[in-house]
């Protein structure tokens, strides 16, 4: 079996911890960011607001509106060609 590829720059923008914990969450169901920030997050709801910006701005997450709320949801065609990000389990 060919080994799993990651390419450095897509590692590097999910490099920090807690947007792993984010993408795994995310990778379970699509959730707004109070529920996110809930579930095992020693963070504030502004710093995780901060990461899902940074991974919707990259692509690796999207978001829709849905009344109010705003829910997030993991990108399974994310544009990278060059590695298997989503393939790899990895853990926080």
């Amino acid at each position: 079996m060919p080994k799993k590829k990651i390419c450095p720059q897509c590692l590097s923008l999910i490099g920090q911890g807690s947007r792993i914990r984010i993408i795994q969450q995310l990778r379970k169901k699509p959730d707004n960011v109070s529920a996110i920030t809930k579930r095992s997050f020693p963070l504030s709801q502004p710093t995780v607001s901060h990461h899902l910006k940074i991974l919707e701005k990259i692509g690796i997450i999207f978001s829709r509106k849905k009344g109010r709320e705003i829910f997030y949801f993991l990108n399974k065609k994310y544009p990278c060609k060059k590695c298997s990000l989503f393939e790899i389990p990895f853990k926080a």
